[in-house]
């Protein structure tokens, strides 16, 4: 089921180009083909931590984030999920820290070529914030952005990670 949820207006044509993504602008025109095949249109998205902030580890970062958009989606939210592609992601952020190792901070490509592009299309109709965003840059970055797009947003009570517990356990 909640694979499902993650890959649910995906084809084997996004499936494969995922798989051959180059660039972060790549990847972002996968996710903006996925967002056109749901037919129930403009989409709601999830931020928080990821990378920076929350439980201060990746792991357990998108643990969370899983788990929020799995919840949002099945209280009958038309939620697009970020987590098929946080694998490439990843790499393209490695492969640009390599490239770029006298840069510190934020991998900048990641906000300005991948979520840029899906806010702005138009396609965004919400975005819910997950507790503790503001420990993120990359989350208060799009919580400006999608602000300034007039983009709707529901901040997710400070007990979230409560609630979700007692979600899973009644799944």
């Amino acid at each position: 089921m909640h694979n499902q949820i993650h890959f649910k207006f995906w084809t084997k044509k996004d499936r494969a180009k995922l798989a051959k993504v180059r660039s972060f602008g790549d990847l972002c025109q996968v996710a903006l083909d996925v967002i056109k095949h749901n037919p129930r249109g403009k989409v709601h998205m999830v931020s928080g931590p990821i990378t920076t902030g929350g439980t201060g580890t990746l792991k357990g970062n998108l643990a969370v984030f899983q788990a929020t958009i799995e919840a949002l989606a099945q209280n009958g939210y038309n939620v697009f999920s970020q987590i098929p592609f946080e694998e490439q992601l990843v790499r393209l952020h490695n492969e640009w820290r390599l490239q770029n190792s006298d840069k510190k901070g934020y991998c900048m490509p990641i906000l300005y070529d991948f979520y840029e592009p899906i806010f702005t299309s138009g396609l965004v109709e919400a975005m819910h914030f997950i507790p503790d965003w503001r420990s993120s840059f990359g989350a208060k970055w799009e919580h400006e952005i999608t602000r300034s797009l007039g983009i709707k947003h529901f901040y997710l009570p400070e007990d979230w990670s409560a609630a979700l517990k007692l979600i899973e356990q009644a799944s």
